[in-house]
């Protein structure tokens, strides 16, 4: 009712206008050139008012057509959205169920019905990985690195493919951007200390060290231990050229891990190169009284050679304070074994006999058998016996088990700081020290 008033209301109008329009109207001459055209104002004003009608009346008709054109594309929008969603979501569980067929096919569908492309991207890159396209897939990472959502994802596929092409170089590139983009990601750390230990870029790990801490990626240990690990490294290189800075350097190290056997045996090279012998020998007896390790024996045959004094006379300095330690009688008896004192030698090691002798001991015992009375059947008797004691320490790698005599950050096996010291399993696993070295001679002659 109320739009039938309305109506009735527009149409008065509209009669009461048209009357007025008709009763008021007047003629209208118009000269163009030598013609005049008559008409009424009635008649001029009713033209206008079509022609404003008309327009109107377009232009309504061109915004309901745009509507319905906008409506349908609109349409058309979500149902390839649908579809292309449909298409991802069955693309990943493909991927899940290792259905690799389905999963490529859902990646033709994706980029058919899908604008979205960081989905696209994200899809196909794992399409072409089961599909081994790695040129192609280069590509799509580099695409990733173009749009914010996909960026980190694109670095790190650039990486992983670095590494398993063994472009350290360019993996540590793609490596250390991304973790200035996300320092978060799962195992990126690790990946850049094992990256970092391929390309021997020691100051690097200085750096991704100090920003882990900060963000608190690693603990205070884990700091501590690779942070001294880089500084013994960077010592390495710079003793060829700056010894007195390569002191400093294994100072700071040996300040993160006291008295670490192989930063020891450096940081003991490096004083004698510099003629500072007196801090080498207080350094040495320190290491020795906090942990004896075999290693050090080298250093102190160095250091006395460099003093001019006799290795059994450093030998009882150095262990003046651990006599008791099975480390120090050994030291000892084998500093005398040097000036030929057998009986003394053997004196010092008795009572490490008593008990089942380490494979060690045994093997000393048939180095003072030889010297003092040359007895074969002695030595041999000691040789024998030594395969039933414990097995010498070694550096062993903790994820292959395979041993090497010296310690490195990056052990033969090509893991990095994964050596410890300790016995092996088997006796082929063991290097043999000088004295086995000598006896085996011996026996052979």
């Amino acid at each position: 009712m109320i739009k039938l008033f309305i109506i009735f209301i527009q149409l008065s109008i509209l009669v009461f206008l048209g009357t007025l329009i008709i009763n008021f109207s007047y003629p209208v001459s118009i000269a163009l050139e030598e013609v005049i055209i008559s008409t009424s104002s009635s008649v001029i004003i009713f033209l206008l008012l079509t022609t404003v009608f008309l327009i109107l009346f377009f232009q309504k008709i061109l915004f309901f057509i745009r509507q319905k054109f906008a409506a349908l594309k609109h349409s058309n929008r979500n149902n390839n959205y649908q579809k292309g969603y449909h298409a991802f979501t069955q693309g990943m569980i493909a991927l899940a169920n290792k259905d690799h067929k389905k999963a490529i096919l859902a990646n033709k569908k994706l980029s058919k019905y899908l604008d979205d492309k960081s989905l696209s991207l994200l899809l196909m890159s794992e399409t072409l990985k089961i599909e081994k396209k790695y040129s192609e897939l280069e590509k799509v990472y580099q695409d990733m690195l173009k749009n914010d959502d996909t960026k980190t994802l694109g670095l790190k596929g650039l990486m992983n493919q670095s590494l398993q092409e063994q472009d350290y170089h360019h993996a540590f590139i793609y490596g250390e951007k991304l973790f200035n983009e996300n320092h978060q990601i799962d195992k990126l750390y690790e990946t850049l200390i094992t990256i970092i230990s391929k390309t021997n870029n020691w100051q690097k790990l200085i750096e991704i060290n100090e920003k882990s801490l900060k963000n608190k990626i690693i603990d205070r240990q884990t700091y501590s231990l690779n942070q001294s690990i880089a500084f013994y490294e960077i010592s390495k290189i710079k003793m060829h050229s700056d010894t007195s800075e390569s002191i400093q350097l294994m100072e700071k190290a040996l300040k993160l891990r006291e008295f670490f056997p192989p930063y020891v045996c450096l940081y003991i090279d490096l004083l004698v190169e510099k003629n500072k012998l007196t801090l080498a020998k207080k350094y040495l007896f320190k290491a020795w009284s906090k942990n004896p390790h075999p290693e050090y024996k080298s250093k102190i045959k160095l250091l006395a050679d460099k003093m001019g004094t006799a290795f059994n006379e450093l030998a009882k300095y150095i262990t003046k304070d651990t006599t008791s330690l099975s480390e120090s009688k050994i030291l000892l008896a084998e500093s005398l074994v040097e000036i030929e004192k057998w009986s003394d030698a053997k004196k010092i090691i008795s009572n490490l006999l008593e008990h089942k002798p380490s494979k060690e001991v045994c093997m000393l015992m048939s180095k003072i058998e030889e010297g003092d009375t040359n007895d074969p059947q002695k030595v041999n008797a000691w040789i024998s016996r030594s395969n039933f004691g414990d097995l010498n320490k070694i550096w062993i790698c903790s994820i292959t088990n395979i041993s090497q005599t010296n310690w490195n950050s990056v052990g033969d096996s090509g893991y990095f700081n994964t050596l410890e010291w300790k016995n092996p399993k088997l006796i082929s696993d063991l290097q043999p020290t000088n004295v086995e070295t000598n006896i085996i001679k011996y026996i052979n002659n």
